[in-house]
């Protein structure tokens, strides 16, 4: 059964190919386009054609890199935008600032691309309205 998200990009920052082959075949027979990243300067500019995009973080490629992205760039971005970060051990103390900073979905630990793919439909699920949000209600 074919997914619909129109207009939807998933973005994920990784340094080498990881999560981002799994999410394109994931997502190939869906409206969902997998774009990626090595430089967490791309990320934004990558969305900005994108109405409703979904970032994917990879913090253990370069944790201060992305403290200082989320701090500088993010936070100046006008779109709200779910973004999920993976991280380690090395950043789970950092959750709380993660979030704070615009994190919606702190993954602790190395997850696979189905379990991934799982979240990014749940976060896409979530902006996506439902055919029925706006439809009457009858009684019986």
């Amino acid at each position: 059964m074919a997914e619909n998200h129109p207009e939807t990009s998933i973005v994920v920052f990784e340094k080498a190919p990881f999560w981002g082959p799994e999410l394109q075949r994931q997502f190939q027979q869906t409206g969902v386009t997998v774009r990626e990243c090595r430089s967490v300067k791309d990320l934004i500019p990558s969305v900005m054609d994108t109405e409703q995009p979904l970032l994917v973080i990879d913090l253990t490629a370069s944790l201060e890199e992305c403290l200082q992205w989320l701090a500088d760039d993010f936070a100046c971005y006008p779109k709200s935008t779910p973004m999920i970060a993976v991280g380690s051990a090395e950043s789970r103390e950092l959750e709380w600032l993660l979030r704070e900073a615009g994190v919606t979905v702190y993954l602790p630990e190395l997850i696979g691309g189905e379990a991934l793919a799982r979240i990014c439909r749940r976060q896409l699920d979530l902006r996506i309205p439902s055919p029925f949000a706006n439809s009457t209600r009858h009684r019986f």
